[in-house]
């Protein structure tokens, strides 16, 4: 399953945008300040996009109650994450442009075939690698100084929304994001459209696990307890035993959205 035969650029014209005569080696062809910057708005446009349509259905279908303080919230992270994904987009193609030409496994699939194996290999690097480097990166960010002038900004939204995925300090969210992205790249050949699918999908869990109603890792009870489920896919907090745990958490948390029907249930009991 050899790419080097795909030329994107028969295919797909963007004005003043290029890609690389073959995928093997990056997915945008970078050489000057202006293309870096025209990919920049591209980029920019296609991210920014996803975070609003992605974060706006997630906002308008969940049932908690828009009140003037929950809208307020919304606006916030949204101001926030603005900010930080800026940042997010500047570094990301800068690493596209001057970081992963220098990857020693930078045009790999050229020579070699890539299939199936390649790709669940792949695939598992990817989570072990982000997943722990996002739980290293959060566990410091917990510490006294980085609290204070990085990560607690985050936490100021105790209940978050989808919009909060980004809601960083932009300093938390080069580190987490684009550093946690690349990194596994140098550990083990990823096919580059493989790669940025993959950052993708990770962006969209991210912001699932914000909204809360799909959060398989527990995030939202990370941002109600601090001190567990630093995770973003669960393992390393399996692995060191700081996932969520009853017994030490004995005071279960319930989302205001739901506490109205978790009271009501227990009124029938009491009744019956």
């Amino acid at each position: 399953m050899s790419s080097y035969c795909f030329n994107p650029n028969d295919y797909v014209t963007i004005p003043f945008l290029k890609f690389p005569d073959s995928l093997s080696y990056n997915v945008l062809e970078i050489n000057s300040i202006f293309e870096y910057l025209i990919a920049c708005v591209y980029i920019g446009l296609f991210y920014y996009s996803m975070y609003f349509c992605i974060s706006q259905i997630l906002v308008w279908s969940h049932p908690a109650p828009k009140t003037p303080e929950r809208i307020e919230q919304t606006r916030e992270e949204m101001r926030r994450g603005i900010k930080a994904l800026f940042y997010v987009i500047l570094l990301t193609t800068g690493i596209i442009w001057k970081i992963q030409p220098l990857n020693p496994y930078y045009g790999y699939y050229e020579t070699h075939e890539f299939g199936l194996k390649e790709f669940f290999v792949s695939l598992i690097i990817y989570m072990v690698t982000f997943d722990v480097w996002f739980y290293t990166s959060h566990i410091i960010g917990h510490m006294p100084f980085f609290w204070k002038h990085f990560h607690g900004e985050h936490h100021e939204f105790v209940e978050p929304g989808a919009y909060a995925q980004d809601a960083v300090h932009p300093v938390e969210a080069l580190i987490q994001g684009p550093i946690g992205h690349f990194l596994p790249t140098f550990i083990y050949p990823f096919h580059p459209v493989c790669h940025h699918v993959f950052g993708l999908l990770t962006s969209v869990y991210a912001q699932l696990a914000h909204d809360g109603r799909w959060d398989p890792a527990g995030h939202t009870l990370h941002h109600y307890y601090y001190s567990c489920n630093f995770s973003i896919w669960g393992l390393s907090d399996f692995i060191f035993g700081t996932g969520y745990n009853q017994e030490k958490y004995p005071i279960p948390y319930i989302p205001t959205w739901l506490r109205s029907k978790v009271n009501s249930k227990n009124q029938d009991k009491k009744i019956m």
